[in-house]
């Protein structure tokens, strides 16, 4: 019972999530998109991408945790407020009203996004997640299926609860992972630590989620009537049926994403094509089904990604989440600036609309065969190292001179420099970065790359490995 409710509870919030991108879609991004589209893209990258880099700015420098407790609360304040004021647009057309009720909203629901994303890598293990998330997005989509049966206040209503009911439901998961990062002191001295363990954002990983959610963002956008998405649910629920019957059907416990991603590249390059033609054929909304099933596989994968990273690197999860919503909302943003720019020439100049379309399709074939045939998310994951804490050996007097012995002979076995012996035994004592450089009067940086380069000569990739390692040698010279 203590891992179902867990997994019951991350369902629920992904659900929610997903049935919450309807209601955004067609109650407030379509009649900005007719009012004033300008400022729907400008207000899309203040709310929607830049407050991701003020998060990573904050975790950076230690704010974070010590905003936890109250940005619950700010956030539902913010989607509250946001919701009266696209009420009040309703009510009065104010257009000034549903930029302002956008703005808001999106910056409400950021917090709640964050925090379900890892209450995701609360999960046990990979096969569970991607079970979780093939739930959460068949039930979201029947969600999004359900809301239009409803009227605009309910509408309104269910703007307002569903992202904080995402928030609620997966808040109790992600304060563990806010009081383990908290309990670090900061994320800066454990990379330092634990290099191994982080992934950059300029990782590969990373520039897929983009490329994804910029297919997702095309397909939002393409053949849309009045800002309003065609409503391709059905290739939604079918895709998340499908893939999640293949999981449950299958015996393997891990190795379903680069099958996925490759599928689901496929699929695209099928929904580009049939775009292409549709310029000169009545194919109706053809590419906008198959486009969309593609994105759906994507989607999969993009949350698989931050629950593979983040649930061996559960004290960087949050920045992972982060990143990766910063880069997919970048994505998503680009992908519906393409997907309107071939909306306007559809009609006016199909050539022109097909020559882009075919642009398109070549840089993402390219993509595909070149780079994504040789990249497998699988040893993204599994090359980031499990963090575990460091212990530091008891400090007696007698030892701290067995540790400085042992450093000195380490270093003229594996040629370190003076400066990093002096750095290693510091490490071999549990001192994080920020220590060492305080002590030494060193800067943060100086202190990084002498510890990059004491664990290449001495093959450990973390400060525990080199602990054990000083350990082994002073236990040798005892036993001796």
């Amino acid at each position: 019972m203590s891992t179902t409710k867990p997994w019951l509870a991350v369902f629920a919030a992904g659900a929610c999530e997903i049935a919450c991108n309807r209601l955004l879609n067609a109650d407030i991004i379509a009649p900005l998109s007719v009012a004033a589209p300008v400022a729907r893209d400008t207000l899309f990258i203040v709310a929607n991408i830049c407050p991701f880099l003020l998060v990573l700015f904050a975790l950076k420098r230690g704010y974070l945790t010590r905003m936890g407790p109250w940005a619950a609360t700010a956030s539902c304040v913010l989607v509250i407020a946001g919701t009266l004021l696209v009420g009040l647009h309703a009510k009065t057309g104010s257009t000034a009203a549903l930029c302002g009720g956008y703005a808001l909203w999106q910056l409400g629901s950021l917090w709640a996004t964050l925090m379900y994303l890892i209450a995701l890598c609360q999960l046990d293990n990979i096969r569970s997640a991607m079970l979780c998330i093939c739930a959460s997005a068949l039930i979201g989509t029947l969600g999004q299926r359900a809301v239009d049966l409803f009227s605009l206040p309910m509408h309104l209503i269910l703007c307002a609860v569903l992202p904080c009911a995402t928030l609620a439901l997966s808040s109790h998961l992600a304060r563990e992972n806010l009081a383990l990062l908290n309990e670090t002191g900061g994320l800066e001295s454990v990379e330092l630590s634990n290099p191994a363990a982080f992934v950059s954002p300029l990782n590969p990983a990373f520039l897929c989620l983009f490329v994804f959610n910029l297919v997702f963002g095309f397909s939002l956008a393409l053949n849309c009537i009045s800002g309003i998405p065609v409503d391709t649910s059905p290739s939604g629920i079918v895709t998340a049926l499908l893939v999640g019957g293949v999981v449950v059907a299958s015996r393997r416990r891990s190795g379903f994403i680069d099958p996925l991603a490759a599928l689901a590249a496929l699929v695209v390059i099928a929904g580009l094509l049939c775009a292409i033609v549709s310029l000169f054929l009545p194919l109706g909304s053809a590419s906008n089904y198959i486009l969309r099933s593609g994105s759906a596989c994507f989607s999969i994968i993009h949350y698989l990604v931050i629950f593979g990273i983040g649930s061996r690197n559960r004290i960087g999860a949050l920045r992972v989440a982060a990143w990766a919503c910063f880069l997919t909302g970048l994505g998503t943003l680009m992908g519906t600036l393409s997907g309107h720019g071939v909306n306007r020439l559809v009609g006016t100049n199909d050539a022109l609309a097909a020559g882009l379309l075919c642009a398109i399709l070549v840089s993402f074939v390219a993509l595909a065969f070149l780079w994504l045939a040789k990249f497998s998310f699988r040893a993204v994951i599994f090359g980031v190292e499990p963090i575990t804490p460091a212990v530091a050996p008891i400090e007696s007097g007698k030892e701290r001179e067995s540790i400085e012995d042992r450093c000195a002979r380490l270093g003229t076995q594996h040629g370190l420099t003076k400066r990093e012996v002096e750095l290693c035994a510091l490490l071999a004592r549990g001192r994080n970065g920020r220590a060492i450089s305080d002590q030494l009067t060193l800067s943060y940086n100086t202190v990084k790359t002498h510890v990059k380069h004491i664990y290449m000569k001495l093959d450990v990739h973390t400060q525990q490995e080199l602990i054990d390692l000083v350990e082994d040698g002073l236990g040798r010279q005892e036993g001796a």
